[in-house]
């Protein structure tokens, strides 16, 4: 009887092995080879779900979208403090996350020069602001912000203090600045009340 195979099981370990091979080797190394042998499935396996480089690159956007999406919707609390942890999930503050940025970096590079890949990385690139937009209602809904703040302008900034958080902690070690890019984020969201909603 042949062996079922468990398509999301073998999505999450293609999406892991492929970032892990952006990360370390750079977009060069992306290949269906490359991401089969780090997964540790067969390449004509691998080469029937993505056929191409281009569904393969478009694949691991996706993954990094939905993954981040994933942990979002597992987080539970209200206020201030789920404001923070949702924005946290933002940031490469460990290893997985750092692999992540770093994979999206290099897909965006290309995204530059390449149509289709493009609209990928711009849907992400939404999503962040999305999750910028509902962090800035749920602080308004628990009165941590002003309800006549501006919140297309507040959320446009609080995604470009997260974009520049994101790259510095990517590009320096993680253990020197992380405690610094959460104290910031913690500033900028209570400087949204006046320092006065810590519920």
């Amino acid at each position: 009887m042949p062996r079922l195979i468990d398509h999301d099981e073998r999505d999450r370990q293609i999406g892991e092995a492929a970032i892990r091979v952006l990360a370390a080797d750079g977009l060069a190394a992306l290949s269906v080879r490359k991401v089969a042998d780090e997964a540790g499935i067969a390449t004509a396996s691998l080469r029937r779900a993505f056929p191409t480089q281009e569904a393969l690159r478009r694949f691991c956007v996706g993954r990094i979208r939905d993954d981040v999406a994933g942990r979002i919707a597992a987080l539970r609390g209200e206020g201030r403090p789920l404001v923070l942890r949702l924005l946290s999930e933002l940031l490469p503050l460990d290893d997985a996350r750092r692999r992540e940025l770093a994979a999206q970096l290099q897909l965006a590079m290309l995204a530059l020069t390449d149509r289709d890949l493009g609209d990928s990385v711009a849907e992400l690139h939404d999503a962040v602001r999305t999750v910028c937009v509902s962090a800035l209602q749920e602080l308004k809904r628990t009165g941590g912000m002003s309800p006549d703040a501006d919140l297309p302008r507040e959320a446009a900034r609080l995604h470009a203090l997260l974009d520049g958080l994101a790259l510095q902690l990517l590009s320096t070690r993680p253990a020197d600045l992380a405690g610094v890019a959460e104290a910031m984020l913690e500033h900028h969201i209570d400087a949204l009340s006046g320092g006065a909603a810590r519920a």
